[in-house]
């Protein structure tokens, strides 16, 4: 499906096609660099764009398509609002999830917050065994954007799930280790699982989004 964005976007920039949802081994930190107290245009034509992908098998944005993979995703929403991420693609090795955090380091983009801004990157690490050796040295495995934070800690996110395509889902980082709560009568899910689970196996010991949360990289001021 070809998507048009709504506003002013940017001229087209240079596209290199190496992306995936794997990566190297890296730090796990980030810049405490802050990050804008008002919400931006770009940011809400960054929700937009992401709500338009929602469900889609496919990823074309203004002609252009994107791999079908947590990175293509990312890069596909905010080329929506006229931004090439992987404009530095070419200066780094590894795939997708590396050339982005890299891309946004280089920056000085990456920050953590309990309270991340719409449009928000947001990498995580051990979101599966990525080189099948059974330990926990798997950095950087997954990328998704942030759609909305509220003041109790819940981050409404969209990434591309490994079974049921582009969806919405949460993380709290309040509460990091709560699949869910019991809030006012009503059961909700604070952390969404994002770990893969093995069949028959239980769930490993950490499995929700807000367990396997790294950074935040503000992606639009790139």
């Amino acid at each position: 499906m070809n998507l048009s964005p709504v506003g002013r976007a940017s001229a087209a920039f240079v596209f290199v096609l190496l992306f995936s949802c794997t990566s190297i081994l890296g730090p796990r930190s980030g810049s405490t660099s802050s990050r804008p107290a008002e919400t931006s245009d770009v940011q809400r034509l960054l929700a937009e764009g992401a709500r338009r992908l929602l469900g889609r098998r496919h990823l074309v944005v203004r002609g252009r398509p994107f791999p079908y993979d947590c990175t293509g995703l990312v890069l596909a929403i905010y080329w929506y609002a006229g931004i090439d991420l992987a404009r530095d693609f070419g200066q780094y090795n590894g795939n997708g999830v590396t050339r982005l955090y890299r891309s946004l380091e280089k920056q000085n983009l990456l920050y953590s917050s309990p309270h991340p801004a719409a449009g928000d990157v947001i990498f995580w690490d051990n979101t599966y065994d990525r080189n099948r050796d059974g330990a926990w040295n798997d950095a950087l495995t997954h990328v998704g954007m942030v759609l909305d934070s509220r003041p109790d800690g819940t981050i409404q996110y969209v990434h591309l799930n490994y079974t049921r395509g582009v969806v919405i889902e949460n993380m709290n980082l309040l509460e990091p280790d709560l699949h869910r709560k019991l809030v006012r009568g009503t059961l909700r899910i604070l952390n969404s699982p994002i770990r893969m689970k093995e069949r028959g196996k239980p769930h490993p010991p950490e499995w929700l989004a807000g367990q396997l949360y790294r950074v935040l990289g503000m992606g639009y001021l790139f």
